[in-house]
């Protein structure tokens, strides 16, 4: 069984997280809400969210990816949370997959992780601020990482994740269950 990491910090867009959360979910795929600072957590539009398990608790080395929700003021805690910087740096350097959507993938900047192509909320390239070709396609795959745009395109975000980690027939399944 695979499993994947969501990583939640205070501010986080809820809509992508729990879309994310959600559909990998019914993919079978054991999906961990994980709190970067602590277990209770508070979306930007102050919705109120338990994680599974903290941060410092969770041991990278058993997940096969890691999930990062957009969301302002929560993107800019994930670029300058240290201790993921150290955990993404890891996960690129092991090819290991790494999401990121809307301005999350400011956290993927700043740990260096970004490849040549990628995709954020539209205008937020500018805090990216990485010299690859910024796409205005929803979903984004270049090698082990993966962007998306921002809450409208967090289930077809969701269900590439899928398609990745469980390949077409659980993605079909997935879409279709969903009338996506």
């Amino acid at each position: 069984m695979k499993n994947v990491a969501i990583i939640l910090v205070d501010g986080f867009e809820e809509i992508e997280a729990i879309s994310i959360l959600d559909i990998l979910r019914r993919a079978d795929i054991n999906t961990v809400a994980v709190g970067l600072e602590a277990l209770y957590i508070r979306g930007a539009h102050q919705l109120k969210f338990e994680a599974d398990v903290e941060f410092d608790k969770v041991n990278f080395d058993e997940y096969d990816m890691i999930v990062l929700p957009g969301g302002l003021p929560g993107a800019e805690y994930l670029a300058k949370s240290e201790k993921l910087q150290k955990v993404l740096k890891d996960f690129d350097a092991k090819g290991k997959f790494i999401g990121a959507i809307c301005a999350a993938p400011w956290a993927l900047n700043t740990a260096g992780v970004l490849k040549n192509s990628y995709t954020c909320y539209p205008g937020f390239e500018k805090i990216v601020a990485k010299n690859g070709y910024v796409s205005n396609s929803d979903v984004v795959i270049d090698k082990n990482i993966i962007t998306s745009r921002g809450p409208a395109t967090a289930m077809k975000f969701a269900l590439e994740l899928v398609k990745i980690l469980e390949g077409d027939g659980k993605y079909t399944e997935v879409k279709n269950g969903l009338l996506f």
